[in-house]
């Protein structure tokens, strides 16, 4: 028998601080991803200039996840790697040219600039975003209990499992 399932909807550090500790038994999430698409929200999380800032922001959240978590609860995030400077960008394809015309959101496609953390990593490298993640949220009082390396296609994509 499932108990009441109850949905938020609203930026993900305002409505986390509204919920009381400890009442959440599991989230799934799949936050943006760096430097992949402009949803045309002020504050967004993923238009961060540095990878630091984008994972100082998710770890933030993060911790507020912990905060209304039970004891038995698990957070399963699904997150995506990046490639340092290009990101990928591919001119031809029709998601890119709705882009860079100005479309956004589910209609957006890369950013034209790509991810460029600031010399820390030579161009084309995957940059680790789940991995410097995981570490971050060690760090900050997590658990590491599974990563799970799903390929999908041409990217393979880390999801972790994290328990309080």
């Amino acid at each position: 028998m499932m108990d009441d399932i109850t949905l938020h909807c609203g930026d993900a550090l305002t409505v986390l601080r509204t919920l009381p500790d400890e009442s959440v038994q599991c989230c799934v999430t799949s936050p943006p991803y760096l430097n992949m698409r402009d949803y045309s929200i002020a504050g967004q999380i993923g238009l961060e200039s540095t990878v630091g800032e984008y994972i100082l922001k998710l770890v933030e959240v993060f911790h507020e996840v912990r905060r209304v978590l039970r004891a038995d609860g698990t957070l399963w995030l699904n997150i995506d790697c990046s490639y340092a400077g290009g990101g990928g960008f591919a001119p031809n394809a029709p998601s890119t040219k709705e882009s860079i015309s100005g479309k956004s959101g589910i209609a957006g496609a890369l950013r034209r600039e790509g991810v460029k953390p600031s010399g820390q990593f030579k161009s084309k490298n995957v940059i680790g975003i789940p991995w410097i993640l995981a570490l971050a949220m060690q760090a900050d009082g997590w658990y590491l209990r599974c990563d799970c390396i799903w390929y999908c296609k041409n990217l393979p994509i880390l999801r972790t499992g994290l328990d309080k």
